[in-house]
């Protein structure tokens, strides 16, 4: 049975790509906005979610203000998805028209100078634009992405990425570690959203002035290889076109593998919650962002450690 349900939802993922394939680029992103709106209103748990951890992050905002913004967080996903669904009718022109990109110059510094790059980034503005911008430009990226568990549907989204020039890499993959070092052996750029709770190695840091649970692959991998870290977000601008903001990140070493890794991740994420506050609306806060705690006896399980 639930192979058949599965089957549907791709068939009507198929159907809806087919249709967004023939409006209009700026028009599919206006009925997206339109949508994201309508869904506010319907998918009542996400919004209660979105609403509860805006409350959390910002108990400085009356119930107005926290509607407000949820309302429009859902506009921007709304927006993100018939982006995304677009991809097959943009060529690399008109994607670096959408896409305007601040010190393009710091993400092939550290390739001309021989190394890999890391690039860890949040699930703001629509990241799906910005890495296809990157790409477009003729860097190598390969972005880390979780497996759909509808098959049609996964091969669906590695598509519409790969056919922007990224490499996807899907972290359930048993080649995955190898795939993303032989990636910055070979100077390219390693994509990783590292803004969710979930199962992958971590360590929990202060987000919002609350512990969450933070992949450390970033910091990890550096510490590893020496590759550089690049900090990449995106920002939607009034226009609907993109601003993507590159910082370069200093990797910090005492010799304490574990410790460098909770400092390294805790200043990433310190820069990625600087960045939501200033753009609040354009983040998916319908995630539960803060879902595991630090007496959760799920993180004494072997998914959870440390890979140094």
């Amino acid at each position: 049975m639930k192979r058949i349900i599965r089957y549907f939802y791709y068939l009507a993922a198929l159907s809806f790509s087919k249709i967004v394939g023939i409006i209009p680029y700026k028009s599919a992103v206006w009925l997206g906005g339109r949508i994201g709106y309508l869904a506010y209103y319907v998918a009542r748990e996400a919004r209660r979610v979105t609403e509860k951890n805006l409350e959390v992050a910002f108990p400085e905002k009356n119930p107005d203000e926290i509607r407000t913004i949820a309302r429009q967080v859902f506009v921007n996903q709304g927006k993100n998805t018939f982006e995304l669904f677009s991809f097959p009718k943009l060529s690399k022109e008109r994607i670096l028209k959408i896409v305007k990109i601040e010190n393009e110059s710091e993400l092939r510094k550290p390739i001309d100078s021989g190394a890999g790059i890391i690039m860890p980034s949040a699930h703001c503005g629509n990241w799906e634009i910005m890495g296809a911008s990157f790409a477009a430009l003729g860097l190598p990226v390969n972005v880390v992405a979780r497996k759909i568990y509808i098959d049609g549907l996964n091969s669906m989204l590695v598509g519409f990425r790969e056919s922007k020039g990224m490499k996807v890499v899907l972290r359930s993959e048993k080649n995955a570690a190898k795939l993303m070092l032989k990636a910055l052996r070979n100077r390219e750029i390693i994509a990783l959203l590292i803004d969710q709770d979930t199962a992958v190695p971590g360590v929990f840091v202060d987000f919002f002035s609350k512990k969450a649970w933070t992949p450390s692959a970033v910091a990890s991998l550096a510490l590893r290889t020496g590759a550089s870290i690049v900090l990449a977000l995106d920002v939607r601008m009034p226009d609907d076109t993109h601003k993507a903001i590159i910082k370069p990140v200093e990797l910090r070493r005492s010799g304490d593998t574990e410790k460098d890794i909770a400092e390294n991740t805790q200043a990433i994420t310190a820069q990625i919650e600087e960045h939501i506050r200033r753009y609040p609306e354009q983040w998916v806060w319908m995630h539960e962002r803060w879902k595991t705690r630090p007496d959760d006896k799920n993180i004494q399980g072997s998914k959870f450690k440390i890979q140094n």
